[in-house]
């Protein structure tokens, strides 16, 4: 008599990896994971580096966004959300204060001005 080993499956799960939904929900863009752990783990000067790569003008975008990256936040259904855009003001000002030079590097996109 065969060995019956159980079913055979032919589905598998799939793994799909998706923007974080605070990524997703910033107009700008930014990468709010990466300069958020940099920030978090307090490598201020990191963190800006990070962040002007997206956005040339934190202080400016921490004022002024209406926080749409907030709304998506993951933490709501914890606890309250992360207020990401003050930990970019903060960034901003610290970098005007202290005066971080842009260490910015620049790829060539392959695409002329004119």
């Amino acid at each position: 008599m065969p060995m019956v080993r159980g079913p055979l499956r032919q589905r598998r799960p799939v793994y799909v990896d998706f923007m974080p939904p605070c990524n997703s929900a910033c107009p700008a863009g930014e990468n709010i994971q990466a300069w958020m752990a940099q920030a978090q783990s307090g490598n201020y000067f990191e963190a800006f580096q990070t962040l002007i790569e997206d956005n040339p003008f934190p202080a400016i975008m921490g004022r002024v966004c209406v926080k749409p990256c907030e709304t998506g936040c993951n933490r709501t259904h914890i606890d309250s959300t992360v207020n990401i855009h003050a930990v970019e003001r903060y960034i901003g000002d610290e970098a005007i204060r202290q005066k971080w030079p842009v260490q910015f590097v620049a790829y060539t996109t392959g695409k002329k001005c004119w």
